[in-house]
């Protein structure tokens, strides 16, 4: 009998991992002599008490692990990973007046000064008042407007009204937004600008706009950048090549560069009348179809090229090489592209233009302020 039952629990000793079972062989009491076989009931209590044991230690482990689990939870909620979420309603106090308003919509501009600010991750270190409000020291004149416009554009959809970007009636605090919005990283967000495919074909370009102003074109193709919802123009800009052929970088008088647009698809910018650009692969300037070599300009992947002044200016790899400004040490130009005349009694718009096939991204533009 007491064969059989060994026999039947051998899957027993494999439950009980570094548990050793009692065998009926082992002497457990002072009653029994050394060679006398264990009782059944005696057998059965052994293998009790090691389960028993083994299923302490398995709570132990248990209580451990949810003790180190309660730790990391802690250290992310300190760190800013855990119990903020974007539909936490935050209390603000704004220059003295209070708001409250959806963290999701304070961190709808992704890579912006205020988007970091109210993560969550640096709550607990964050100016407060005497209630536990957020302190933001601005005039409630300046934020409200900002945050009214996030709010507006949280909301946003294509068959909805354009969305237009927060103009201040008075000038000085015009100014005073301005540089608010630009201190939190929100220009880009509340002043947005687009690029868009003006001649090409539309399947083999792949565009990004704000924060990651790019593209990749399979095919030889001009593009502008145009803003969007306000009367900012921009004044300069700034793209850093990738792997490029033939790319042309500059500027094009918008309403008389179409006016006067030619039908061969091969022009880029530059090639064409009331436009002005730098010819990255033969080391020149086209300004109207007329090109003009810079001697030991060299341009390649990774190179930064710098368009100031609405077609005044560009630099290489902040570098200035070519400009219309008779001060400037460099080699000069005669701008006859600029000042801008007027086309349909509309005040001409000078807008960025670059044309290439391959890959780049525009790093850095630069808005009027007026």
């Amino acid at each position: 009998m007491s064969q059989n039952y060994l026999s039947s629990n051998h899957g027993i000793r494999s439950l009980q991992d570094e548990t050793t079972i009692p065998s009926l062989s082992t002497t457990t009491t002072t009653s029994s002599s050394p060679d006398s076989p264990l009782s059944l009931d005696e057998t059965l209590q052994n293998l009790t008490l090691a389960l028993k044991k083994k299923q302490q230690e398995l709570e132990r482990r248990e209580q451990d692990l949810q003790r180190a689990l309660l730790s990391l939870h802690r250290d992310r909620v300190e760190l800013g990973f855990g119990d903020r979420s974007s539909s936490d309603v935050l209390h603000l106090n704004v220059g003295g007046t209070n708001i409250c308003v959806l963290r999701r919509t304070l961190t709808l501009v992704e890579g912006s000064m205020l988007a970091s600010r109210f993560s969550g991750r640096w709550d607990d270190g964050l100016e407060k008042d005497r209630d536990g409000n957020f302190f933001i020291d601005q005039p409630i004149e300046l934020v409200l407007p900002m945050v009214n416009y996030l709010r507006a554009k949280a909301c946003d959809t294509p068959l909805g009204p354009p969305l237009k970007s927060p103009h201040l009636k008075d000038y000085e605090m015009r100014q005073e937004f301005y540089r608010m919005v630009e201190y939190f990283g929100m220009t880009g967000g509340i002043y947005p600008c687009v690029i868009e495919l003006y001649r090409g074909d539309a399947n083999s370009a792949e565009i990004s706009d704000f924060p990651d102003y790019s593209v990749v074109s399979r095919e030889w193709s001009t593009f502008t950048v145009q803003i969007q919802g306000h009367d900012r123009e921009i004044t300069s800009f700034e793209v850093v090549l990738g792997n490029v052929e033939r790319a042309q970088i500059g500027w094009i008088n918008e309403a008389k560069y179409v006016e006067n647009l030619s039908n061969d698809p091969n022009n880029g910018v530059g090639e064409e009348a009331n436009s002005l650009a730098l010819d990255c692969c033969r080391g020149g300037l086209l300004n109207q179809g007329e090109f003009t070599k810079l001697e030991g300009l060299k341009i390649g992947a990774g190179s930064v090229i710098r368009c100031e002044q609405k077609g005044h200016r560009w630099l290489v790899d902040n570098k200035l090489v070519v400009s219309s400004v008779a001060s400037d040490d460099t080699v000069y130009f005669e701008n006859n592209f600029l000042p801008p005349g007027h086309a349909n009694r509309e005040p001409d718009k000078i807008i960025p233009c670059f044309s290439f096939k391959g890959d780049c991204r525009i790093s850095q533009l630069n808005l009027s302020n007026p």
